[in-house]
């Protein structure tokens, strides 16, 4: 990637110690943030701090109130897909659900998404490259190699699902340029390698990392340990449809996180205590970005805010009778709240000082997985016993053999997906790897209001930008290479 490097790189480098040296019990001690040039990595204790820093910056670097760091990208691939809905007329993602802002390449979003993980890229490649050469003991190099690999790794493999069409669908189709060296003032940009050689970059990263990582305990679960590198490698073995490895990796990264029971539910996913989170960001109320964050989006219970992302009324329906997610459902009534015939999905709700936590990897997403993988492998009773994981945490009867074959049995835990990690930023990737379309049907369902019966709202928004038909595979479910990167890489 062709950066502005002296400029950028002074920047980033400031900006990740400052973040890392801010007023945080929950992270460890970080050297002053006025460290320059070989201070930075000259010890593990600094080069620690820069990970650190690293996560912060991938969470919390805006460039704008609706581009919350990493959250702006999970945010718009839930309203990208058929469950969630960018309420009309409100602030942050009315663009990305009708497929406008992530496809244009000249806006200020696609240039956002594009550069914020390259520098994260960049950063991690710092990392690498000086880290054998630090003050500290062997142990903590090795442990810092592994998160630097784990978040390379992670970052390539979002980029690889973002920018080009499934592994499954053409592992040769040229997707985004790999950097695997730190940049400089004559690097030369990379031309674009194929998905294949992204999937590679992005599994042997992860796979390196798992090796590194055996035996790091970390102190908070903002950093990737061997727990969290298993189960980005069980991502990335299910869409490339490695069945065998997904299952066994959901399975080993799920070891030691039981999955909550069903009070735990309603509690707000806020916090990185949860049992059953594998991987989240923590933060305090100093940390929270006001308007521009997660929270301020989807949480939808305060009486003010955005309140942005809504439950489409059809997405209601999947959920049965007794199902404790259900009870999160609440259709607003009144006529004077601006909220007046929609369908509120109480599933996140912020902490009263604005601190709350960013999940980012669950047991239930790896037992489901496992489901899928072995569902799709034929081994229906062992399928069933991960899907039942969830279900009977969610009060819920446990699935029983007799009542599927393998293709609905399928069906039914790529539905259990939709129903247990709505908000979390998969859709848009299931409906890349399952070669499907969103299904967007307006509403027909109706409340009584006093005398009349009003309409719920829900889809507005049935076809892409230029008047056709929402179908598989589409250009316009794709980020596109921002304008300015095309300007400067003529590798492209």
């Amino acid at each position: 990637m062709k950066f502005k490097y002296t400029t950028i790189k002074i920047l980033f480098v400031a900006i990740v110690l400052s973040l890392s040296a801010c007023k945080d019990d929950f992270f460890e001690t970080s050297p002053s943030g006025d460290l320059t040039g070989s201070e930075t990595y000259s010890s593990t204790k600094n080069i620690d701090a820069l990970i650190n820093g690293t996560m912060r910056y991938l969470m919390e670097t805006s460039t704008s109130q609706d581009n919350p760091g990493l959250s702006a990208i999970t945010l718009t691939h839930e309203v990208m897909g058929e469950d969630a809905i960018a309420r009309d007329g409100v602030y942050g993602f009315r663009d990305s659900y009708p497929y406008k802002d992530p496809f244009d390449n000249t806006t200020r979003r696609a240039l956002f998404f594009w550069s914020f993980q390259y520098k994260v890229i960049d950063n991690c490649n710092n990392i690498l490259a000086n880290v054998d050469n630090a003050s500290g003991t062997d142990a903590e190099r090795r442990y810092l190699k592994g998160q630097a690999l784990a978040l390379r790794g992670f970052v390539y493999l979002n980029l690889v699902r973002q920018y080009q069409f499934t592994y499954a669908k053409d592992k040769n189709a040229k997707a985004v340029p790999v950097y695997t060296e730190p940049t400089s003032p004559t690097s030369v940009p990379k031309a674009r390698a194929t998905v294949e050689q992204v999937y590679n970059q992005a599994i042997g990263d992860l796979t390196q990392a798992e090796t590194l990582l055996v035996g790091f305990v970390r102190k908070v679960k903002n950093r990737p340990d061997a727990n969290v590198v298993k189960g980005l490698l069980a991502r990335a073995y299910l869409t490339q449809e490695n069945w065998a490895l997904a299952a066994t990796k959901a399975r080993e990264a799920r070891t030691g996180y039981n999955i909550m029971e069903a009070a735990q539910y309603t509690q707000g996913f806020n916090d990185v205590s949860n049992v059953e989170w594998i991987w989240g960001h923590p933060q305090q109320a100093d940390q929270n970005l006001g308007g521009a964050s997660y929270f301020a989006y989807i949480d939808v219970t305060p009486a003010a805010g955005y309140r942005s992302i809504m439950p489409d009324p059809y997405f209601k329906q999947l959920f049965a009778d007794g199902d404790i997610r259900k009870t999160l459902f609440e259709t607003v009534t009144a006529p004077a709240d601006p909220m007046y015939r929609w369908i509120k999905y109480k599933k996140f709700i912020n902490k009263a000082d604005q601190s709350g936590h960013i999940v980012l990897m669950r047991s239930s997403e790896m037992a489901l997985i496992e489901a899928e993988s072995k569902a799709r492998l034929n081994d229906l009773t062992g399928a069933i016993s991960a899907l039942n994981e969830v279900r009977v945490k969610r009060n819920l009867p446990g699935a029983v053999v007799a009542n599927f074959n393998q293709t609905t049995l399928i069906e039914e835990i790529l539905t259990e997906r939709r129903r247990e990690l709505w908000g979390e930023g998969f859709r848009l990737y299931d409906l890349l790897r399952l070669q499907r379309a969103p299904v967007r049907k307006e509403s027909v369902e109706t409340i009584r209001v006093g005398a009349a019966d009003v309409l719920i709202k829900g889809h507005y928004v049935l076809k892409f930008p230029d008047n056709s038909n929402l179908v598989p595979n589409s250009v316009y479910y794709l980020f596109p290479i921002p304008i300015n990167e095309v300007n400067t890489n003529s590798n492209l």
